[in-house]
């Protein structure tokens, strides 16, 4: 092998978003990326200190002896790992014989730990499906919103035109406001479907997080009534900034954290909580996630699943437009939007294009 070989082999190893840990047949760490250290929280010089069974739990630790006394691959899928700092991750395992097959018997000198992050597999594979909808959607809305407007003006003309002329007829008069007030309320849907059109990346703007969210949670309490609703935010202290469009987040923003209150019968709280994510990039940019709890009455399972379709709600007067938006502008900028919900806690987390970098 020459050596642009072993460095370029090297390289791709080390860049892996999969952890791979090679261990030897006294059970001693001979190579670990990055990404495994990462996963579980040690350097490679600490880990080579450390034994396997030290550094795995006993479900795995008995699985990568049974290799060496029958080799074949094994899975343990969906399994928490504990770092060195208690932080949890849930992971896939693949637990790997190398075989060295010059011998007459199947000899194991080498087991190949792969790592595999469901939460980052996760996010990536959710980023992928909305892009596809996304292109779907954004298509569909903008030929609507071109045959629907023109008619629509014909039709408000009209009756504005039939509203002028003297009538003693109270019903045709009023079947005329009618007419007229459908039809600018229709208009002014179209209108919020048009900035679901499709806008080139050069248009963004660097947008201050923080102070979108502090703005939006402004003006949301303002509307609680006789509601006790305490609003915690956790800003970031360092680079807030992300890629879009200032007056369009502040739509999600301030329709995310009014469901928040909505869902809140009397008295409760609402965090918000902005952090980086910079394991798993997206379109070559970290993210920046926000997440907005409540502990109002929850949604359910069938609900969450339903919650960004267009025309879907919850609520006895709801449209269903508010997430559908929401979740098509975030999208339009490079994130998304998912939520979770248990009986008192519902979860909305916006991922962002990063501009801090």
């Amino acid at each position: 092998m020459s050596q642009f070989e072993k460095v370029g082999l090297s390289l791709i190893i080390e860049n892996l978003k999969e952890g791979i840990v090679l261990i030897d047949k006294n059970l001693k760490v001979v190579f670990i990326n990055y990404e495994a250290q990462s996963i579980l929280g040690y350097s490679e010089k600490q880990i080579k200190k450390i034994s396997i069974e030290s550094l795995f739990d006993k479900e795995i630790y008995n699985e990568i002896i049974s290799i060496y006394n029958k080799p074949r691959t094994k899975l343990i899928n969906d399994i928490e790992i504990k770092d060195i700092f208690e932080n949890s991750t849930f992971l896939s395992i693949y637990i790997n014989p190398i075989i060295d097959y010059t011998q007459k018997n199947e000899h194991v000198d080498y087991i190949l730990i792969q790592l595999s992050d469901l939460e980052g597999i996760s996010l990536l594979s959710k980023k992928s499906k909305l892009d596809d909808e996304e292109k779907i959607m954004s298509q569909l809305f903008h030929g609507l919103a071109h045959e629907i407007k023109n008619p629509l003006s014909g039709i408000k003309g009209a009756a504005q035109l039939i509203n002028q002329i003297k009538s003693n007829n109270k019903e045709i008069n009023d079947c005329c406001s009618i007419i007229e007030k459908e039809a600018s309320r229709l208009s002014n849907l179209v209108d919020t479907f048009k900035l679901l059109q499709p806008s080139d990346e050069t248009d963004y703007e660097i947008v201050d997080i923080n102070e979108v969210i502090t703005s939006s949670i402004s003006v949301c309490l303002k509307g609680l009534n006789k509601k006790d609703i305490r609003v915690g935010f956790d800003s970031i202290t360092d680079s807030s900034k992300v890629y879009g469009f200032k007056e369009l987040l502040k739509i999600v923003y301030m329709n995310i954290i009014k469901n928040a209150c909505e869902a809140i019968d009397i008295k409760g709280s609402i965090q918000i909580k902005v952090k980086h994510l910079k394991d798993y990039k997206i379109n070559n940019k970290n993210l920046i996630v926000t997440e907005i709890s409540d502990d109002g009455l929850g949604i359910n399972k069938e609900s969450i699943d339903n919650l960004f379709k267009p025309f879907f709600s919850t609520k006895k007067k709801g449209q269903g437009i508010g997430l559908f938006l929401s979740q098509k502008i975030v999208n339009k900028i490079g994130g998304f939007i998912e939520a979770e919900s248990s009986e008192n806690k519902t979860c909305f987390k916006i991922y962002l294009p990063d501009a801090s970098e």
